[in-house]
């Protein structure tokens, strides 16, 4: 198909997977494997709504992670088991990098700065992050788009990179980067918060929200 000045039109394979439709494991994996988007969605609405200092942090981290991925293909050059799935090359799989670092790194920063009523939904959503990091991994291999071994380096520098985010991120926090950031007028015109200050955050706004609701009751009665 040509476009209208002639040029040949190509289409964005953002969700094109391939997959075996007679196989229900294939199609379950080709929902799984486009985890990565969704985690996307869910950066960009908690950043938006929450204006949270931790997800920008995690969010810069993982467009980092990308970028170091797309330079370990283009220098590597090996390409996928089959080349009409997926465009680029394999190694290392970018999907399992991303979410390994993900996992390693949501589950580092909620052990350590989220507190909750109950530690067992801690352990629950730390168990869910890694669950979902092998599904998607053990996904690209399931439906031809990578080698074992291009998940498996794949998956190792995203765990790698997601521990060496984390301790850049705590040093940031140590030597004062954060707070300088935080004092900026930009920052503060966007209302950028460090809610990881706060024991518990949930029971903290709830707070705030009881007290803001029966100081209205309590005007209305008057």
């Amino acid at each position: 198909m040509t476009g209208h000045e002639g040029h040949g039109l190509a289409s964005i394979s953002l969700t094109h997977v391939y997959f075996n439709p007679g196989d229900k494991i294939s199609y379950a994996f080709a929902y799984i494997t486009l985890a990565p988007i969704a985690i996307m969605v869910f950066y960009a609405s908690v950043i938006v709504s929450r204006r949270e200092m931790a997800g920008i942090l995690m969010l810069s981290g993982q467009f980092l992670n990308e970028a170091l991925n797309f330079v370990l293909k283009e220098n590597i050059e090996q390409d996928r088991p089959y080349g009409h799935l997926g465009d680029g090359y394999g190694m290392p799989s970018s999907h399992s990098q991303f979410i390994w670092y993900f996992a390693v790194y949501g589950s580092l920063y909620l052990h350590k700065y989220i507190q909750l009523d109950h530690d067992i939904w801690k352990i629950l959503t730390i168990f869910a992050m890694i669950s979902l990091a092998i599904l998607v991994s053990v996904s690209r291999i399931y439906l031809g788009y990578h080698t074992l071994n291009q998940v498996i380096i794949g998956s190792l520098l995203g765990i790698s990179f997601g521990l060496m985010w984390y301790t850049v991120t705590k040093l940031l926090h140590s030597f004062g980067v954060i707070d300088f950031i935080l004092d900026l007028p930009i920052s503060k015109k966007l209302y950028i918060r460090d809610m990881g200050l706060v024991d518990n955050v949930a029971r903290f706004e709830y707070e705030q929200w009881t007290k803001l609701r029966q100081q209205k009751l309590d005007f209305k009665s008057e």
